[in-house]
């Protein structure tokens, strides 16, 4: 007989991943050490440790509007009339911060409040929410990212949070078999199921994109990984994905670093999918983008009453050399028909063009037919421009309208509608290749669309420490943000 093969036995290569594995963690603890840091992971587990210990919930009335910040989550409240901001960052050029602050805010009166909750998530940015009505009220978070306050270390989660609306409690969900770590993916409701596309996730050596689909059943508690038929989009991160009824969503734009050779190249994307169940299976359908930008990083939120999507913001790159590539900040409100897919600019009166008092028409009869939409429903008409379009140039003796007060362009911002109001909070600001932090709001009414109406104001841009803008995501790691120059 030959000899007995070690089935134990190591190979070369795997002993060299593991001695230089070894030799990775020891430079970073020496790392951490010199900056007073401890191990991320270790501080992960701690703070769960430490609000799993805290014995009832306890709510306080803030005194002003929350801190600056983005790659939050603002979720409407299921059943009240109030908004739910849960997590996000703020970086200051030299140092971060992430929250695990539950707040709620009263449109009624502009109150919010603070909820300390038992077995609180650890804090986290560029992550997920939903609501549903279920349980009297039920709030779902799913994956994330921290950051260290160096900005040395980075920790995707794989977690998947549920909160009690009604107990007021926290509990992490453990069922096998869900999406890998990661963060600047996106989740959406369809019926009774939690659907979660794309993301990425970067442990300092290797950052890694997804184009992978998994189901979370609500019912069951059960994890399954999609594949469905057809082309889908390929791997992102800062997409828009908004559910059109209960049976299909709709995946635009995004974000990814694609490598080529020794190379890598930024790419912002402009291609838009239908994903539906098919009999017993899902399948991806190609959709014409229209005339929409490529762009990342947009706020977005769905009327589920009228079957619209909202979406805010955004940014995509702009070469302005060879070597040198700006973020281009947007603040175009557009609408996205869910049935249809077709994207219509969101014009509000107090930006309309005057028009002949004896011709009391919204367009010109010149203009094309689809400049103008019309919605009907039992609530109320909106009208909507149309794609958009070349301006024309102005004769010399028109003078420019000037653009009604709202919200300035920005990426990561969170969008919310509720009870057919649009908000608007905070995000960041790259100018002079320095990101701010903002936390400003507005509100606006989807019947009327008349303007902004600012809820909180931004008197000043915050103190800048960092000498320029990191080639980080985020501004500190954050992939929701867009990583142009870099972020989510």
């Amino acid at each position: 007989m030959g000899k007995k093969k070690n089935k134990n036995k190591v190979s070369g290569a795997v002993k060299t991943a593991a001695k230089t594995e070894k030799k990775l963690a020891n430079k970073l603890k020496k790392e951490l050490a010199n900056l007073g840091e401890e191990d991320i992971a270790k501080v992960i587990a701690e703070i769960e440790r430490e609000e799993a210990k805290r014995a009832a919930a306890s709510e306080k009335n803030l005194p002003g509007p929350p801190s600056a910040r983005a790659y939050a989550s603002l979720t409407p409240h299921p059943t009240n009339n109030e908004l739910i901001l849960f997590g996000g960052e703020y970086h200051n050029g030299q140092k971060t911060e992430v929250y695990n602050e539950l707040l709620f805010f009263n449109p009624s009166n502009g109150a919010w409040r603070r909820v300390k909750a038992p077995g609180a998530p650890p804090p986290r940015s560029a992550h997920q929410s939903v609501a549903t009505q279920a349980n009297k009220g039920e709030l779902w978070v799913f994956g994330g990212e921290f950051t260290s306050p160096s900005e040395t270390q980075f920790y995707h989660y794989k977690d998947l949070w549920c909160f009690s609306l009604a107990e007021k409690k926290w509990e992490k969900v453990v069922a096998p078999n869900g999406p890998s770590p990661r963060s600047g993916h996106r989740m959406a409701l369809l019926g009774r199921k939690l659907i979660v596309f794309g993301g990425y996730c970067d442990d300092g050596r290797e950052c890694r994109y997804y184009d992978d689909v998994h189901s979370f059943c609500l019912d069951t508690r059960q994890w399954a990984k999609l594949t469905p038929a057809g082309r889908g989009p390929t791997a992102r991160s800062a997409c828009i994905m908004l559910p059109a009824g209960n049976d299909s969503l709709i995946i635009y734009g995004g974000f990814s670093r694609v490598r080529e050779g020794r190379t890598e190249r930024t790419q912002t994307h402009n291609d838009m999918f239908r994903l539906s169940v098919k009999g017993t299976g899902w399948a991806w359908r190609a959709l014409a983008p229209g005339s929409a930008a490529a762009r990342a990083s947009q706020a977005a939120a769905v009327n589920v009453h009228s079957n619209r999507g909202y979406v805010f913001g955004g940014v995509c790159d702009v070469e302005e050399t060879e070597e040198d590539i700006r973020g281009e900040m947007s603040d175009d409100l557009q609408v996205l028909d869910l049935e249809t897919g077709r994207w219509h600019n969101v014009v509000l009166r107090s930006e309309q063009t005057p028009a002949n008092p004896a011709v009391p028409t919204e367009q010109s009869s010149d203009a094309p037919a689809e400049t103008v939409t019309v919605y009907e429903d039992e609530v109320f008409t909106m009208k909507l421009g149309g794609a958009p379009t070349p301006e024309a140039p102005t004769q010399a003796t028109e003078a420019p309208r000037a653009k009604a007060p709202g919200p300035s362009g920005r990426m990561s911002a969170m969008l919310a509608v509720q009870r057919s109001q649009l908000y608007v909070y905070g995000g960041v600001l790259e100018r002079d290749e320095k990101q701010f932090y903002l936390s400003d709001m507005y509100s606006l009414d989807l019947h009327k669309l008349n303007e902004w109406k600012t809820i909180i104001e931004q008197p000043s841009l915050p103190d800048w420490l960092g000498s320029d803008s990191e080639d980080d995501e985020s501004g500190s790691g954050s992939e929701d943000s867009e990583d142009e120059s870099d972020e989510d």
